[in-house]
């Protein structure tokens, strides 16, 4: 609780000056419909006894109090996870991903988006330019059906064999993002580059429980921004 010093002024010999303890109000609780969609990080592997960054995610936000109301068609992860709904499919791609996308977003009716999606595409040999293409329409499909905010992460994964695409298509990502954004959209990207350490991956492509902590947090600092919150200390 914090608490404000409230000061009454008196003039010079009356009673000296009364100080009170007035408690500040608590900022009001926040409830969020958070869809996380995306391929196999969002499922969770390399960590599924943490349902991946899911589970990390909500223990952060309840701290915050903010709740989460995690939705999607998909429900998987261990019974200590409080929400378990989610949009993710191992190997989907932004291009398996686009013509589905519109009607799994008009079910869901979230407030916010989490999508990350594109490695698939540039591990199946998609140059960046595509891959940023797809990504392109697929943001498209996304806000033809709804005004939520959709916070775009670029690729965790190190990608050792294609590290110039990986880079092209982090930096083109962002510039699709910013267009929207330009166009009256609410939404943001992420560059996640150079977030995870090799020792936060389970086998070099997916994070492990540190990683997923990691990611849980990248997320809640952007969740935070989009609530105007600030993370509880």
């Amino acid at each position: 609780m914090v608490l404000a010093l409230v000061l009454v002024g008196v003039s010079a010999g009356a009673v000296p000056v009364e100080r009170r303890a007035v408690a500040a109000p608590e900022p009001e609780p926040v409830v969020l419909r958070v869809m996380p969609l995306g391929a196999s990080s969002t499922v969770g592997e390399g960590s599924l006894e943490t349902a991946g960054y899911r589970g990390p995610l909500q223990a952060m936000l309840a701290r915050d109090r903010v709740t989460v109301d995690m939705v999607g068609s998909q429900h998987g992860g261990p019974a200590s996870v409080p929400d378990r709904d989610y949009q993710g499919y191992g190997g989907m791609t932004l291009e398996d991903l686009r013509p589905k996308v519109a009607g799994w977003v008009r079910s869901a009716d979230p407030d916010v988006v989490l999508l990350h999606a594109g490695t698939n595409d540039l591990l199946k040999g998609a140059s960046a330019e595509q891959t940023a293409q797809r990504l392109d329409a697929v943001l498209s499909e996304i806000v033809s059906v709804t005004d939520a905010h959709v916070i775009v992460a670029g690729v965790w994964a190190p990608l050792q064999k294609d590290p110039r695409d990986r880079a092209e298509f982090d930096r083109l990502a962002a510039q699709v993002v910013a267009g929207y954004r330009e166009r009256g959209h609410s939404m943001r990207y992420a560059d996640t580059s150079e977030l995870l350490e090799s020792d936060e991956l389970a086998d070099g492509l997916h994070p492990n429980a540190a990683g997923y902590r990691v990611i849980a947090a990248m997320w809640e600092r952007q969740l935070l921004a989009v609530t105007g919150r600030r993370a509880a200390t």
